[in-house]
Order: C-alpha cells, then sequence, then structure tokens
C-alpha cells in the first residue's frame, strides 16, 4: 500500500500494543499449499490422460503397420512404406489430439489452479498476520489487482508448458516405432517403449505441478511481504527427508527479500523460498514497525 496516512495509522496501532518492539517475528508457521499441488497434478494427469486414450485406439493400427512390413520380408533400413503409414497414423492422433485439448479447457483449469494458490496463500497470510500482530486484514484487498499481471503470466507460461507435452509425446513416439523397426525390434518391444515414455511424460507433468504451484506461492508470498513493507523472512523448510542439504541448512535462517541466499553452493545460484526447482519451503515474515504497511479493516482487530 502507499497510502502515508493509513501506514501512520498502522504504525500507531502496532506501537500502542507492542511499545517500542520494533521487529516481530511471525507467531503463525506459513503451510506450503498442498491441496493446490494435488488438484494441478489432477488436472495435468487428466490431460496426459488424453494422450493415452489415443493410444489405446490407435496402436493396433501401429502394430499392423510394423506387421505387414516385416510379412513383406523387406529390409530394414528400406523403411519408406512404413514411414508413410506410421506418419499417416500419428498426423491422425495428432488431429485427434488437438480437438481433445480444445475441448479439455486446459486454460480455464489453470486459471482456477492459481485462484485456489492464491486463496489458500491469503489465508496462511491473515493468519500469520493475526497471530503475530493481532489485526485483521481487509478482506478484499488481496483479490483486486495486486496479483492480477503476477497470475496472468503464471497461467499463460503453464498452459504453454503443460500443452506441449503430448505433442512432443507424440514426436517421441513416432520415433520409437521407426526406429525399432530398422533396428530389427519385435512389435512388442516397440510398443513397451511407447508405454514407458507415456509414463514418464506423465512423471514429468507431476513434477511440474509441484514445481510450478511452488513457484506461484513464492512469488505470491514475495508480493504479499513486500507490499506490507516487509523486508526480512525466515527461510522456513517442510521439515521431511525430501529437504535437500543446501535447504536444509538455511532452515530458521533470517534473509531479505531484496538479497537472496545461496540455495546451491556448487553453482552459486540463489533464490527465495519456494523458487528453486521441487523446493516447497515458506517464507516465515519478520515484521517491522518502521516499514510495516498493512491493509487493516476499520478497528484494526483486537487480540
Amino acid at each position: 500500500m502507499n497510502d502515508i496516512a493509513h501506514k501512520q495509522m498502522v504504525q500507531e496501532l502496532l506501537s500502542k500494543r507492542f511499545g517500542s518492539h520494533q521487529r516481530l517475528l511471525c507467531k503463525y508457521e506459513t503451510k506450503y499449499p498442498q491441496q493446490a499441488e494435488r488438484e494441478l497434478q489432477r488436472v495435468t494427469n487428466s490431460y496426459i490422460r488424453l494422450l493415452n486414450q489415443l493410444l489405446k485406439e490407435h496402436l493396433p493400427e501401429i502394430r499392423d503397420a510394423a506387421r505387414v512390413e516385416r510379412d513383406a520380408n523387406r529390409r530394414h533400413d528400406d523403411t519408406s512404406d512404413l514411414i508413410a503409414k506410421v506418419t499417416a497414423v500419428f498426423n491422425k492422433m495428432a488431429v485427434e489430439l488437438e480437438r481433445a485439448v480444445a475441448d479439455f479447457g486446459l486454460y480455464d483449469k489453470i486459471e482456477a489452479m492459481a485462484k485456489l494458490t492464491r486463496k489458500l496463500s491469503i489465508r496462511e497470510w491473515k493468519k500469520a498476520v493475526k497471530a503475530t500482530l493481532g489485526i485483521d486484514l481487509m478482506d478484499d484487498y488481496y483479490t483486486g489487482e495486486l496479483y492480477r499481471e503476477l497470475m496472468e503470466q503464471w497461467v499463460n507460461e503453464n498452459v504453454s508448458l503443460i500443452k506441449t507435452i503430448p505433442q512432443d509425446s507424440l514426436g517421441k513416439m513416432r520415433q520409437i516405432v521407426l526406429e525399432g523397426y530398422k533396428k530389427g525390434e519385435t512389435t512388442t518391444a516397440i510398443v513397451k517403449k511407447i508405454q514407458k515414455a507415456y509414463s514418464v511424460d506423465r512423471r514429468h507433468a507431476q513434477l511440474l505441478a509441484r514445481d510450478q504451484i511452488a513457484k506461484l506461492n513464492s512469488n505470491i508470498a514475495q508480493k504479499q511481504q513486500r507490499d506490507a513493507g516487509v523486508e526480512e523472512y525466515i527461510w522456513s523448510t517442510s521439515g521431511d527427508s525430501r529437504v535437500r542439504e543446501d535447504h536444509a541448512r538455511l532452515n530458521n535462517k533470517r534473509f531479505r527479500w531484496d538479497d537472496p541466499p545461496v540455495v546451491d553452493r556448487k553453482t552459486g545460484r540463489r533464490a527465495h523460498p519456494g523458487e528453486d526447482y521441487q523446493c516447497r519451503c515458506v517464507a516465515i515474515a519478520v515484521f517491522d514497525r518502521n516499514t510495516i504497511d498493512l491493509p487493516v479493516t476499520g478497528g484494526g482487530g483486537e487480540r
């Protein structure tokens, strides 16, 4: 916020409550939005299953194309007819995939995930402010323009990221068929490779969901805290066995938003909580009475 009079009102309110205490450590441990991660994984799984359905429908055609070529006793390096047949099948799959994608409504679903992440992040932020400062925040402030550009960018980027997975998979699978035939592999072996490629891409989509929700949550938290005049935070890990060593050493340490810590000692890469790949860490705000500026309700709330 940028209203000087409002900022002074907030600081006077806190001065009455906390006296000479300048820095106030957050009393509430912000939680990572697991619900949003699960929901985005569900969406990406459903989206990738569009490709799986096409594979089930068209694998018999791919098998038949390979068998016909083998039964004709063609040389494995003479793949012109097979290339034509396989290309026709995969072109048909590409057209059907594009139609299925259009009907799926990917953009609307990803946008819904962004709104869910924002909702969960705002809820955690309000709890943190209430537990630490004893004041209530305006209900509508964080659902207005504050995150609009940030969320639009995240939605567009994720639609592009997820949308490419099935299309890229089709290209890989086409190569698997052609190279497998050229090497003299059995049809069964080729089909197993196709199914393995699908499993790998499905796993990639799941990891993508976790990574992208963490990044959005991190960006929202940073926006919330910096908008409120919070300049420092405490790094907090998820506290389980999946926490990487370089992040574990940052746990419970204080950092500034304008100076991210080193999250990878080998490369020297710096990042805030949630910005590193697959990072589920969060930033716990350190409130400073001299800089704080919160969108409080009229009475400021009561302890």
